[in-house]
């Protein structure tokens, strides 16, 4: 039996992220198992952009994303092997897996990764009502049908729940000439970023019904229309307040569940808050030398927050490999009033890096919030935030030395104001005004107040900073407030006089081993044009080899912006 000083279970941000990180802390006897037929993962269908930001101090989309770190595995010709499915894991860190070429296997790594990612809630985890016509999807598995295989999943589409897929994808039906009548939120609060509700809701007129649910499903063969209702504070249907829509498509976006079942089979300890393994400082579950990281741990909102749990779970499985990874006495983290969960559950201060990070989220929506950290009972600490919200990851970084004096427990709580929603009724009213307000082909206008206050999101980044712009008599910007950096000021002038957006799309492709290439604009186009270009788009058919970056159209419709490749495709045919 083979044995590997370290195998890594997944090809996707974390995986990539982990093997070329043990390289680069001098492990070189690495194999990466990956079960689709390439590696990136879930980023290959995610071709929209905002990836990068933190990692590589730019935006890009998925793939390339995805890509800028396959290269590298490819650069320290770490092996890998796809289309390889791990079957069973062991406390021993024996590795079972198959695939066409080999058959079964069984190797043993001196250390394990576990970077498996996470699923999708479906139909059935939510006790849906109604028949099972066609029609009813998960949000991911549309947005893979859409992006990479180039089919169509409906044109009057519903989408439940208001997580960052569920978004994405009701901007990206839009933009396919797709009507989406509206999105159900169960929580007085959207669960996606604040950058996402502008840009996928807000600039296409799609209503978001907040404290709503879908009560039944019409349709037997194919879905002719769901009812959704209100909900009360006990997230239970209110009788009478049903509402029947027509729609042929129902995307549900109802959250993810990490990917566990190797994790279990090997004796790792998993949290019940966030469904992933308990792990230390260095990533390291319960089990010696098996490591987790990214959303088989927790479910993330950003992708480079996933790259950075790889690379510390790549650090730590190669100081283990070494025999220089230090377990001394430890304490635990702790979640008080108001968080969900702290990450990770416990830390020895001895092996921790020059400086800690902790992730966690919130349990409500906050303004003016202020979090409390208190060392074995005693307040030590207050960290400020303007604003914070179940969506958003939220990090705190502490020194090592801050660490070395605690003895049982680090805890975290939040105070602040807890900030809900419209009464449901009232959020239906307004989520029909805003419908009303922008028509789907119209992509939305900028602010139409002429004097006075505008309140706005910043999407410049994932921070998705909570502006307000003060405009004189002329509706000339004479103020912006709340912005972290200078670009939230840039953003919310040009918002103000002429809004833009980058646009993502794909065009068929001839010679490939996918139908679908992902394609983006070099820069901003005016919001007024997005469905000119996008039409332009659709015209096209592509034909391999396609590298990233690759002019397709250049000067499109005369704007001086360029439509691009935003991903490699070799000229071959899918096996």
């Amino acid at each position: 039996m083979r044995e590997y000083d370290l195998i890594v279970i997944g090809g996707g941000s974390a995986g990539l992220a982990a093997a070329t990180a043990a390289y680069e802390a001098g492990i070189r006897d690495i194999l990466l198992l990956e079960r689709d037929f390439e590696l990136g993962g879930i980023l290959m269908q995610c071709i929209h952009n905002g990836f990068g930001l933190h990692t590589f101090k730019e935006e890009l989309s998925g793939p390339t994303y995805a890509e800028r770190y396959i290269r590298k595995l490819e650069e320290y010709e770490i092996a890998y092997k796809t289309g390889t499915m791990v079957t069973n894991i062991t406390a021993d860190k024996t590795v079972e897996y198959v695939n066409p070429d080999e058959g079964y296997v069984r190797i043993s790594g001196k250390a394990i990764i576990l970077a498996m990612g996470c699923r999708e809630r479906t139909r059935g985890s939510i006790v849906m009502p109604g028949y099972r016509p066609s029609g009813i999807w998960t949000a991911g598995t549309a947005q893979r049908y859409i992006n990479m295989e180039g089919y169509m999943v409906g044109r009057k589409v519903f989408i439940l729940g208001s997580g960052d897929i569920g978004l994405i994808m009701a901007r990206r039906l839009t933009l396919e000439g797709a009507q989406v009548l509206g999105v159900a939120e169960l929580m007085p609060y959207s669960n996606g970023l604040a950058r996402n509700q502008k840009q996928c809701l807000e600039d296409y007129g799609i209503p978001l019904y907040l404290s709503h649910t879908v009560t039944d499903i019409f349709g037997k063969s194919r879905l002719t229309g769901i009812e959704i209702s209100e909900v009360d504070g006990n997230l239970k249907p209110v009788p009478g307040t049903g509402r029947v829509v027509d729609c042929d498509t129902l995307l549900l976006s109802v959250g993810l569940i990490p990917e566990n079942e190797l994790s279990s089979g090997a004796g790792v300890d998993l949290s019940p808050r966030t469904k992933g393994a308990t792990v230390s400082e260095s990533y390291e579950t319960s089990v010696p030398g098996i490591f987790a990281c990214g959303n088989v741990l927790h479910v993330h909102d950003l992708v480079d927050f996933v790259s950075g749990e790889g690379v510390k779970a790549g650090v730590g499985a190669a100081r283990y490999i070494r025999g220089d990874l230090s377990r001394g006495s430890s304490f635990a983290t702790k979640a008080g009033t108001g968080i969900g969960y702290v990450l990770p559950q416990s830390v020895s201060a001895g092996a921790c890096a020059d400086r800690t990070e902790f992730m966690f989220r919130v349990t409500g929506t906050f303004r003016k919030a202020e979090v409390r950290i208190y060392k074995d009972g005693a307040l030590w600490k207050t960290v400020k935030r303007p604003h914070m919200a179940p969506a958003e990851m939220e990090k705190i970084t502490i020194r090592k030395e801050d660490l070395t004096d605690i003895k049982e427990s680090l805890l975290f709580e939040v105070a602040g104001r807890e900030t809900g929603s419209e009464p449901a009724a009232v959020a239906v009213k307004q989520a029909e005004k805003s419908a009303g307000s922008a028509p789907q082909e119209s992509a939305g206008t900028a602010p139409q107040e002429t004097v006075g206050i505008v309140e706005m999101i910043c999407i410049v980044c994932p921070t998705g900073c909570h502006l307000t712009v003060r405009k004189d008599a002329a509706g000339k910007v004479t103020s912006v407030t709340g912005n972290t950096c200078p670009r939230g000021e840039k953003y919310a002038r040009q918002e103000i006089e002429s809004p833009t957006r980058t646009l993502t799309g794909t065009v068929r492709l001839e010679g490939g081993c996918l139908p679908r290439l992902p394609v983006i604009t070099s820069d901003a186009v005016p919001k007024d044009r997005i469905f000119d270009v996008m039409r332009e788009i659709n015209r096209m058919t592509v034909h391999t080899p396609v590298h990233t970056g690759d002019i397709l159209i250049e000067n499109v419709l005369g704007l001086g912006v360029n439509v691009i490749a935003s991903r490699d495709m070799p000229d071959l045919a899918r096996k």
